[in-house]
């Protein structure tokens, strides 16, 4: 079975809207979030070969899973598709 590689979100939730939701009794949530793309091994001009189906997972803090998929979806909405978070438990 082929190991499914894990990167960290670029993108956070701004800082005002943190001091907003913490002021309410709200508390961030470590979430999930699936992403396949496809890729090629060999990826020089002269030298295709078939593409292949690539999974990972993006690890991202948010205080909702709809923010967590939108936080994810603006880094790699262009590459490919993005799944449903799932959150970590703790």
């Amino acid at each position: 079975m082929a190991d499914i590689r894990t990167y960290k979100c670029r993108f956070h939730v701004d800082l005002t809207r943190i001091a907003y939701m913490r002021g309410l009794g709200y508390e961030m949530t470590e979430y999930l979030v699936p992403v396949k793309w496809w890729s090629y091994a060999d990826d020089r001009l002269d030298a295709r070969c078939p593409a292949e189906l690539t999974k990972a997972q993006v690890e991202v803090k948010a205080f909702s899973p709809i923010e967590a998929r939108k936080l994810v979806v603006r880094e790699w909405g262009d590459y490919g598709s993005v799944g449903t978070p799932a959150e970590v438990a703790a």
